[in-house]
C-alpha cells in the first residue's frame, strides 16, 4: 500500500523523477559499456609482446651527402654492431616494433585471386633479425643470410624482388593455415604475383598493442629478409642484461663517424618506444573513464537534489506522521524505497540502453559481445550509488519533529 502511495506521490511531480531516471538510464548505458572498452584497451596493452623489449634500442641514421652508398653503409655498420661487446645480435629494419607506423600487406595460402586474405604487418629486416628481436621460433628455422635481397630504390621496387622465404607469426600461420601446416608452404602476396617459401613461424611477436577490429593485425607479422631502402637507415639492436645503456652511449658516440654524409637522428630504447604507443591508449581509457566519472557525479548530484527537494516539500508530512507514531526507521526506509523505484526505472531502460549501444559496439567495432556480468555488476553499482546519495536527506529528514512540523502549518 505504501509503494502506491510513494508512487501516487511521484507521479504528481513526476518532472523531477523522470528527469532523474533518465539521467541514471544514460549513466548506467555509459559506465557499462565504458568500462568494458576500457578493460579491452588495458588486455591488449598488456598482452605478451614475445620481444626482449627489456634488452634492446634502436637507432636511426639519416643521409645528407649525394653520394651517399646506402648498401655499403647498412653493410659496414651491421658488421660494427654485431662486433660489439655486449651485443647478441643487431639487424637493419624498416621501422622498430610497437609502434603505429610501419608496413601493413594482404597475404594468402593460395595464387588464386579470390582466395582468403589476411592483413599483416611486415617487418623487412636483415640477417638475424629473429636474434635481434627476442623472440622464439615456435617451428622451422630464421631464413638465412644468403636470402637476404640487397636494398631497392623504394618499397615497391623491394616488391618486385620479393625474398625466396619468410618468417611469419603463430597468429597468421593459423588463420591462413587454418589445419597447422604452414611450415614450409608458400605464402602469396595479395598486392603482386610473388610468394615466399615459409620456413620459421614465431610463436609471438607483436607489432604494436591494438585493440578493437583491428586487434589481429598487432599480432599478424611476415619478416622478410629484404634490405630497406634507402638513404637513411634504422638499425635494432639487442643487447645483453644490464648492458643497453652503456652500448647506446658507445654507438651515440661512434656510429655517425663511421660512415660519412650521415647524422645520427634518433636513438630510443624499445622500453620507452612500447611505453610511448601505450600512452596514447592509456590517455583514451582515462579520458573515457573521467567522462563516466561526471556522467555519474551529476547522476548522484540529480538523486541527491530530488531528495532534498522531497524532503524540504514534505516537512509537515514527515512531522505528521512523526506525531502519529511512525519511527525514524520509517521515515528514513519511506526516502530509500522512493529513491530505488526513480532508480529502478532508469536501471531498466539503462540495461535496454547498454545492451543495444553493446551490439552497435560490437558491430562498429567488430569486437565481442557484451558480457551479461558487466551489465549486472553496473545495475548493482547504480543502485547502490542511488542508496547512498539519497542517505544523507534521508537521514536529515529523520530529525524533523512533529513540534517543527506544526509551526509549519
Amino acid at each position: 500500500m505504501e509503494i502506491r502511495h510513494m508512487l501516487s506521490a511521484l507521479w504528481r511531480t513526476r518532472t523531477g523523477p523522470i528527469l532523474i531516471a533518465v539521467q541514471i538510464a544514460i549513466a548506467l548505458a555509459a559506465l557499462v559499456n565504458i568500462t568494458y572498452l576500457i578493460t579491452q584497451r588495458m588486455e591488449a596493452y598488456t598482452r605478451p609482446t614475445g620481444i626482449d623489449i627489456g634488452n634492446i634500442f634502436w637507432v636511426r641514421s639519416i643521409s645528407y651527402a649525394t653520394d651517399y652508398d646506402h648498401k655499403s653503409a647498412v653493410e659496414t655498420d651491421l658488421q660494427w654492431l654485431n662486433s660489439l661487446p655486449g651485443v647478441i645480435a643487431a639487424a637493419a629494419t624498416n621501422s622498430p616494433p610497437q609502434t603505429w607506423w610501419g608496413i601493413g600487406m594482404p597475404f594468402s595460402a593460395s595464387p588464386d585471386p579470390k582466395a582468403v586474405k589476411e592483413g599483416a604487418r611486415v617487418y623487412l629486416m636483415t640477417a638475424r633479425a629473429i636474434e635481434t628481436l627476442g623472440v622464439k621460433l615456435a617451428a622451422g628455422r630464421t631464413f638465412s643470410p644468403e636470402s637476404v635481397a640487397p636494398p631497392t630504390a623504394d618499397f615497391g621496387a623491394a616488391l618486385q624482388q620479393w625474398a625466396p622465404e619468410v618468417v611469419i607469426t603463430q597468429a597468421l600461420a593459423n588463420r591462413l593455415f587454418p589445419k597447422g601446416d604452414a611450415l614450409g608452404k608458400p605464402l602469396y602476396i595479395g598486392l603482386v604475383n610473388k610468394s615466399a617459401k615459409i620456413v620459421g613461424i614465431v610463436q609471438t611477436l607483436q607489432a604494436a598493442p591494438i585493440s578493437g577490429p583491428f586487434e589481429k593485425f598487432g599480432n599478424q607479422v611476415v619478416v622478410a629478409p629484404i634490405t630497406p631502402a634507402g638513404p637513411n637507415a634504422l638499425y635494432v639492436v639487442r643487447t645483453q642484461p644490464g648492458r643497453r645503456s652503456q652500448l647506446m652511449a658507445q654507438v651515440e658516440k661512434e656510429m655517425a663517424d663511421r660512415v660519412p654524409g650521415r647524422y645520427i637522428e634518433q636513438l630510443q630504447t624499445l622500453t620507452k618506444t612500447a611505453s610511448d604507443t601505450r600512452n596514447g591508449m592509456r590517455t583514451g581509457s582515462i579520458v573515457l573513464g573521467v567522462v563516466t566519472v561526471l556522467v555519474l557525479a551529476v547522476s548522484a548530484l540529480g538523486i541527491f537534489g530530488l531528495a532534498v527537494f522531497n524532503v524540504t516539500t514534505r516537512t509537515k508530512q514527515i512531522g505528521t506522521r512523526r506525531a502519529i507514531g511512525a519511527r525514524r526507521f520509517h521515515i528514513l526506509r519511506y526516502f530509500l524505497v522512493e529513491n530505488w523505484l526513480v532508480t529502478s526505472s532508469g536501471v531498466v531502460v539503462g540495461c535496454i540502453l547498454a545492451l543495444v549501444a553493446g551490439v552497435i559496439m560490437s558491430r562498429t567495432m567488430q569486437t565481442p559481445r557484451l558480457p551479461l556480468y558487466y551489465l549486472v555488476g553496473g545495475v548493482l553499482f547504480v543502485w547502490m550509488l542511488g542508496l547512498l546519495s539519497v542517505l544523507l536527506p534521508a537521514r536529515r529528514a529523520t530529525e524533523i519533529s512533529p513540534a517543527v512540523a506544526t509551526r509549519t502549518v
